[in-house]
């Protein structure tokens, strides 16, 4: 499992990036880590965090802490590399608590049988590709998905296309993936599993803690 966390998270705002702002008591990345740790198939967690945040973290056999970069594909190289010779490896939003188990063993059933998937949700809105304030193409909307994470792959496929893709800054591992020619499933994502971007989404999921009691 590998959680890219060294971000600043610049749109939330603030001195505290996102991921360790407190939810329900305990940190976003905390409640991440512990969720996957209760997972039977998760062998370890490697979490890239800023290189000035690693003599402050406790490593363990099953959670290991490692530097990230300056992009979110830095931060997935450098924990890939230290991750280890498991068949499969997925890679988590630092700021998405609420997966579900389901839709994670989904994945990794279909990243076993097809090399690489991801969680999407399909787009309910219309959307307009616009170039200089003007509508240049409207895709059909039954094509387009919103994607999510844990994105899951074999391990091979992954660190095939982060050597191949070193130079990019993609936000997105399965697109990336699908860029450089390998197949990618989606299996149906879930709408709990929204990512902590903005103020009003930790008040949000403040909120389901809440009701979730």
């Amino acid at each position: 499992m590998i959680i890219p966390a060294a971000g600043s998270g610049s749109r939330f705002g603030g001195d505290i990036p996102k991921q360790f702002r407190m939810l329900g008591g305990k940190p976003i990345l905390q409640r991440v880590v512990e969720r996957f740790l209760l997972h039977e198939r998760v062998g370890r967690i490697v979490v890239a965090v800023a290189e000035s945040l690693l003599a402050e973290v406790k490593q363990t056999d099953r959670v290991r802490f490692v530097a990230g970069g300056a992009t979110r594909q830095q931060s997935v190289a450098n924990a890939l590399a230290a991750a280890g010779d498991e068949e499969l490896v997925a890679v988590h939003d630092a700021v998405r608590p609420f997966f579900t188990y389901e839709t994670f063993d989904a994945l990794l059933e279909a990243a076993a049988e097809h090399g690489a998937a991801f969680p999407g949700l399909p787009v309910t809105d219309t959307i307009h590709l616009v170039r200089d304030e003007t509508i240049v193409q409207t895709p059909e909307r039954q094509l387009l998905f919103m994607a999510q994470t844990p994105q899951c792959f074999r391990t091979a496929i992954l660190r095939d296309v982060m050597a191949r893709a070193a130079s990019d800054d993609a936000t997105d591992e399965a697109g990336l993936a699908a860029r450089l020619g390998y197949a990618v499933r989606v299996v149906p994502g879930d709408a709990v599993n929204f990512k902590i971007t903005r103020a009003e989404d930790l008040e949000l999921a403040e909120r389901m803690l809440e009701q979730a009691k």
